[in-house]
């Protein structure tokens, strides 16, 4: 789906359209707090972006329509186009709550792309929604070729053409790779897909670690088979807060992940499904990203298991920024303090908190007690 939230919120208010939007928390004139969670089209062409805090996104273009989100409205968007894929194949999945795919099995590449162009417009008139459409012989391929497309295209990618068509696009375009893999393939002479083919997988390695064969492959166009996924639904799922002013208080922190976390445990009961991983994600007054991460033995729905490990790797983020406090220099017109030392101020105080669960599954229940959990 293009600017998924944007483009559901356009359909209630299609006087929107052509303008510069993005569904965000207020910029309150450029001192607001929270991220742009999606921006038009329109709004990106000034720089808007996902996940860009709205004091930037308000520097960039003051005149950009913010709208506070509606998950509910999007879910029910989301489930009514999965309704649509899956009257074409049951074998439809959902990725996420914009993504989905199903297997098609047909003919050649203008057959392809008539049968994008007809789900394009099913989605369009059914829904007033915009989507982009890859298509390709395995599903890392068709979903690098849906981000090529948009907006509003279609691209097909043959079996023969898959080196071709990835040879001149950035390594960042395979998904998997981040930022740091990005600069990790930089370091050893790799920008593009392309060069990624041309060089030995043990060169490979030493940026890839296990993923050089399968990525060594792809670049060449060596197509794996890969497993359809044998359910539908969410892979993973998260919540996030952003501090009306930065926090370096611990137990302010904590209370709000404790929050997320209890909600996004009732979310994740309520579709019936399980999660191994659970991931904390602290942004700090200079928006630098702390992540961590931690895998349970099993899949469980247990809330409490997710509050306490959640609660467990907030501890460990604290800890960290405990040791970069601000040391006052030493006063010579001030005699030196007397009595037990006074608590030194953090450097960086907390903006953003994010609880997320993630190898989610359906399934009945597990144990409903999991203490320890194991280093991801």
């Amino acid at each position: 789906m293009d600017a998924f939230y944007v483009s559901c919120e356009l359909k209630r208010r299609p006087e929107l359209k052509g303008q510069p939007v993005a569904v965000s928390a207020d910029p309150k004139g450029g001192k607001g707090r929270g991220v742009v969670l999606s921006a038009s089209y329109e709004a990106r062409k000034f720089g808007l972006r996902s996940a860009l805090p709205v004091s930037q996104a308000y520097a960039l273009c003051p005149s950009y329509i913010w709208v506070l989100p509606d998950f509910p409205f999007y879910e029910e968007n989301s489930k009514d186009v999965m309704a649509l894929l899956t009257a074409r194949s049951p074998q439809a999945r959902t990725f996420s709550i914009d993504e989905a795919a199903y297997p098609w099995e047909g003919g050649d590449p203008a057959g392809a792309e008539r049968e994008g162009r007809e789900l394009q417009k099913d989605v369009r008139e059914r829904f007033d929604l915009p989507c982009s459409i890859g298509i390709g012989p395995s599903l890392t391929v068709a979903k690098i070729a849906s981000d090529r497309a948009k907006p509003g295209g279609v691209v097909v990618v043959p079996p023969d053409s898959v080196r071709s068509f990835l040879a001149s696009l950035p390594t960042r375009a395979i998904p998997g790779i981040g930022k740091v893999t990005e600069e990790e393939l930089a370091r050893v002479g790799v920008a593009t897909i392309g060069q990624m083919a041309e060089l030995p997988v043990e060169r490979l390695r030493k940026a890839l670690g296990a993923m050089a064969p399968g990525m060594s492959d792809l670049a060449r166009g060596v197509v794996r088979e890969e497993p359809w996924p044998d359910e539908e639904g969410p892979r993973s799922m998260g919540a996030m807060s952003t501090f009306d002013t930065d926090s370096s208080d611990p137990k302010e922190v904590r209370e709000e992940v404790d929050r997320l976390a209890r909600a996004l445990a009732e979310s994740v009961q309520r579709q019936g499904r399980r999660f191994r991983t659970v991931t904390l994600r602290v942004r700090r007054s200079d928006f630098q990203q702390l992540q961590r991460s931690r895998t349970l033995p099993q899949r469980t729905e247990n809330t409490e298991t997710l509050v306490r490990g959640a609660l467990q790797l907030l501890d460990q983020v604290l800890s960290e920024l405990a040791q970069d406090i601000r040391t006052p220099p030493p006063s010579l017109e001030e005699p030196p303090p007397t009595g037990p030392p006074r608590s030194r101020p953090a450097r960086w105080g907390i903006r953003t908190v994010g609880v997320s669960v993630a190898d989610l599954a359906e399934g009945s229940p597990s144990q409903k007690s999991l203490d320890r959990f194991a280093s991801d």
